[in-house]
């Protein structure tokens, strides 16, 4: 493949660390005046997945790692002040700024801010990023990112903030290092009111600015415009002052609802989303943002190190374990396969088998259910690719499942194809995304995947993206042309 000015043949590692110390808590996005920052790292690691509500990171800072103040209007005055004068041998007076100093263990406290920027700069002749990386120094003027803010915002303007969180822990000893939890974390601190709530409740009634509980209040977080107009149903509620809101969302995820910050117009939401995947609806993951163009991932030159690995393709090895939410929020669960003694030609031959069925309670029994299947026994279905599926009908009826549980076994786009990719750092991207990968020497990898789960480095190692991808959404298709 040629490269050109889009492909470089190599870039330059930047970073870029704001720390401060926040006045409000209940406003974490209030822009500070004058944060600490560091533009250099030993090592860095983010996690992050919708299926967790709370983001991790772990930054590492050399020995030597030095920390500068931004100048503002407001300190400015003091920066100035802030300069001493020393004769060297030769008698040359030298200057030196003490807004600068190495990092210490002191420097960082438990609750403080944290926004972790980072990207690469292309070294390209007579290109501009040559510029914005010389101003990382002085100039002849003194100035740098650290004092001016044009110089500042232009080298912001190379990066995408990858993080946004609290600093959790720290070492109390160098090689400094600081553990951080992303803006979720603020919804450990936030109990919830008591809540008996009736059936059909949504999740804006609990979330929404303008919902009846607004869970959100407080923790600078609001939802999400595109959950908001989902009008996500997540049946009956009950909540007491024990909880606090961060268990209440986590607990969502059991019923394969899932709470996750995602961003809109640069300000972090909490989205909720569905792991729905066949014929989705607005509140499927899948439709996280249906307005945005999948990245395009050319294995021959974004993908760092191939994970991805060829399984049984043979829909015969195929089961789909379905589960619904009962109208006493109790789970019910049926798994299903086709029949390997199935035979079209005779009479009354299921095409299906129901395994491995919830046994009914006997309340439920005397008031008139019955059970899909009269077997007792535990299927072992090691053998199987078993795909989990979720009903997004609360109080759905067992054939209605199974109904469900069949259409999406006949639609399960099984490709073969699941693992990781180790990306370079190309895309900055994040979790419930849709990713288009193309591989022009191996095509079965070709087409359209979710982004479960991504795990970022940073560091003497390169900058690195791991992804998760357990689902091919679709193929892509190929053009019709003319003969």
């Amino acid at each position: 493949m040629a490269r050109n000015d889009s492909q470089p043949s190599y870039q330059v590692l930047i970073c870029l660390i704001e720390i401060w110390d926040l006045q409000d808590p209940k406003k974490p996005m209030e822009e500070p005046s004058s944060p600490l920052l560091i533009a250099e790292v030993e090592s860095l690691q983010i996690e992050d997945s919708y299926r967790k509500l709370i983001g991790e990171a772990s930054v590492k800072f050399p020995r030597g790692t030095v920390i500068k103040k931004t100048i503002t209007q407001l300190n400015g005055e003091e920066y100035n002040s802030k300069i001493t004068a020393n004769m060297d041998d030769n008698g040359v007076l030298v200057t030196t700024r003490t807004d600068s100093k190495l990092a210490t263990v002191a420097d960082f406290k438990v609750g403080q801010r944290i926004r972790i920027r980072l990207g690469y700069l292309n070294p390209m002749p007579n290109s501009e990023d040559l510029d914005i990386m010389a101003s990382m120094k002085p100039n002849k003027q003194g100035k740098s990112i650290f004092n001016d803010s044009d110089m500042l915002n232009k080298y912001k303007k190379k990066m995408e903030i990858l993080f946004d969180g609290y600093i959790t822990k720290c070492s109390i000893s160098t090689p400094i290092e600081i553990k951080c939890e992303n803006l979720a974390s603020r919804l450990k601190k936030i109990s919830c009111p008591k809540v008996i709530a009736s059936k059909n409740m949504t999740v804006n009634d609990f979330l929404a600015d303008d919902g009846k509980y607004k869970l959100l209040k407080d923790s600078g977080l609001s939802l999400h415009p595109d959950t908001k107009a989902c009008e996500i149903n997540i049946g009956k509620v009950n909540l007491t002052t024990d909880l606090t809101v961060a268990d209440v969302l986590t607990e969502w995820g059991k019923y394969k609802v899932f709470a996750y910050v995602k961003y809109h117009n640069e300000t972090p939401c909490i989205a909720v989303g569905r792991s729905y995947f066949s014929n989705p609806g607005k509140d499927s993951i899948l439709n996280d943002d249906p307005n945005a163009e999948p990245k395009k991932i050319l294995f021959d030159y974004n993908v760092a190190q191939d994970g991805l690995t060829l399984m049984d393709t043979d829909k015969a090895f195929l089961a789909v374990e379905a589960t619904a939410l009962t109208n006493d929020s109790k789970f019910y669960h049926i798994t299903v396969r086709r029949n390997p003694d199935y035979d079209s030609s005779k009479e009354g031959s299921k095409k299906y088998q129901v395994l491995n069925e919830t046994k009914l309670s006997k309340k439920a029994m005397k008031l008139g259910a019955t059970p899909l299947t009269k077997s007792k026994d535990k299927v072992d279905l090691k053998q199987y690719n078993v795909i989990p599926y979720m009903s997004r009908k609360i109080g759905i009826s067992k054939e209605d499942l199974l109904d469900e549980a069949i259409k999406y076994l006949e639609s399960y786009n099984m490709n073969g194809i699941e693992g990781s990719l180790t990306l370079f750092g190309d895309f900055a991207l994040k979790t419930a995304t849709k990713v288009e990968l193309v591989d022009n020497r191996y095509p079965e990898k070709n087409g359209y995947y979710l982004v479960d789960e991504v795990s970022t480095s940073f560091g003497t190692g390169g900058y690195r993206q791991t992804i998760k991808l357990p689902y091919c959404i679709s193929k892509i298709k190929k053009e019709k042309t003319d003969e």
